[in-house]
């Protein structure tokens, strides 16, 4: 059951695919800060509001006593225009009202309520909060030491609340404000704490089968060291065995050429003593041909075997002439239809490499080009990169199999030619060994094959 669980979560975690770490911590950690935000803000509303009630209450309390030791005496008569702009002056307003103990009231503010604010007679004093025509108000209720009159002094509540929204609007900018630095300083801080990541992963990236050296990891993270130790043990693994295929290879191919290069020997001995002792050659011309393929098979796993190890960097080059090479490969093919131009061009790369890779294509155009086929061998300069193309107007190759044309021991079929599928594999080797890209396209007159060697400028 638990295996089964977890292959469920390993297929949803495909199903979603790759995730970003760096969006993940950006949203964990800003939505932590947003909820501790709202959190801030709601205790702070909280203490806010606590305190500014009992500041209120506090002036209610102190208005009543006010109130009750000026007794009935009635203030100054104003204006209307006079008393609305005292109003509009004040940042506190207080309604008191003078109740009888039989429930009238005897003098209250202009903008008090005409019926009492509250019935309560009962106590000598205290707080309540009342509905009055539909309003919502907090009273403090006082009364006189002869127990005669009682006073009521009240604030609504809305007003209350306004200045609660006002403080309210003067925090909440300044605290957006402060959540935008916020999230782009965690932004900032996250980019920068993960480029060790992006670091050790172009390490990574830059490995390839050349270069199997352990990754650096000196100034790491110690969360990245188990990663970065477990990917060297791979790489030290992936090294020996990729050094014990290519000394097999070498090994193999180096024990064969002498039993091979001694059976042809003994296959053209037994021709002649055939044809001496009979006068009739034996017809051994099958098995001489089995015989040289092995030893092309031979020729191409040693070369392969000594190409595999090359550095790019450790290649030495020097100045090759493209003319006196198309004049050798032109010799090498005298009875073939060949046409080389070497367009007066010289190249920076390493020369016996350079034309052991220009004879295989050459050797694979004529080959596979079909009797009386062209091929033509042609160097350009184009967009500051030196070409060199090689193209047949044979039968062609699909595109399908042009994407495998550089597998190893890999031979499109059908084209009724014996090879052993390493000739493009030992191009696209000297290829990257110089830099160059290997590029297949369409051949002579859109027939056939092109392929193309594109140098890298000098």
């Amino acid at each position: 059951m638990r295996a089964r669980f977890q292959r469920w979560r390993a297929e949803r975690r495909a199903a979603r695919g790759a995730y970003s770490l760096r969006r993940r911590l950006i949203v964990s950690v800003l939505g932590a800060s947003v909820a501790v935000w709202l959190v801030s803000l709601a205790v702070v509303v909280h203490v806010a509001w606590r305190e500014t009630s009992e500041v209120f209450d506090d002036a209610l309390k102190e208005g009543a006593r006010l109130v009750l030791v000026l007794g009935t005496a009635q203030a100054p008569s104003s204006a209307p225009g006079e008393l609305d702009e005292r109003r509009a002056a004040a940042k506190l307003k207080l309604h008191y009202q003078l109740v009888s103990r039989d429930g009238r009231v005897l003098h209250r503010a202009d903008d008090a309520p005409a019926q009492p604010f509250s019935r309560s007679f009962d106590r000598r004093k205290g707080y309540e909060n009342v509905w009055v025509d539909g309003r919502a108000w907090r009273v403090y209720l006082l009364r006189a030491a002869d127990g005669g009159a009682q006073v009521q002094i009240g604030q609504p509540w809305d007003e209350r609340l306004e200045l609660l929204e006002e403080m309210a609007e003067d925090l909440v900018w300044p605290m957006l404000a402060l959540l935008v630095l916020l999230g782009g300083f965690c932004w900032f801080v996250i980019r920068r704490l993960l480029q060790p990541v992006e670091r050790t992963a172009e390490r990574i990236a830059a490995k390839s089968p050349d270069d199997l050296s352990p990754v650096a990891a000196d100034q790491e993270p110690r969360e990245l060291l188990p990663i970065v130790q477990a990917l060297n043990l791979v790489l030290g693994r992936l090294g020996h065995a990729l050094q014990a295929e290519r000394r097999f290879t070498a090994d193999a191919a180096h024990e064969l050429r002498t039993p091979l290069a001694a059976l042809r020997m003994r296959i053209q001995l037994m021709q002649r003593q055939q044809a001496v002792a009979s006068g009739v050659p034996i017809d051994l011309q099958g098995l001489r041909e089995e015989v040289d393929r092995c030893t092309a098979l031979t020729e191409s796993l040693l070369a392969l075997a000594r190409l595999d190890p090359e550095r790019p960097e450790a290649l030495v080059t020097e100045a090759v002439d493209l003319d006196a090479l198309m004049g050798r490969l032109a010799a090498a093919w005298p009875g073939a239809a060949l046409h080389c131009d070497g367009g007066g061009l010289v190249v920076q790369a390493h020369p016996a490499l350079l034309e052991s890779a220009l004879r295989n294509l050459v050797d694979n155009a004529l080959r596979y080009g079909g009797a009386g086929g062209r091929v033509q061998v042609d160097a350009r300069s184009i967009d500051g990169k030196l070409r060199i193309a090689v193209r047949d107007d044979g039968p062609g190759v699909s595109e399908a199999d042009r994407a495998r044309l550089t597998e190893r021991f890999y031979r499109v079929l059908g084209s009724g030619q014996a090879g052993s599928g390493l000739g493009l594999s030992i191009v696209a080797r000297i290829a990257a060994l110089h830099g160059a890209t290997l590029r297949f396209e369409a051949g002579i007159d859109g027939r056939g094959l092109g392929v193309v060697l594109a140098f890298p400028a000098a």
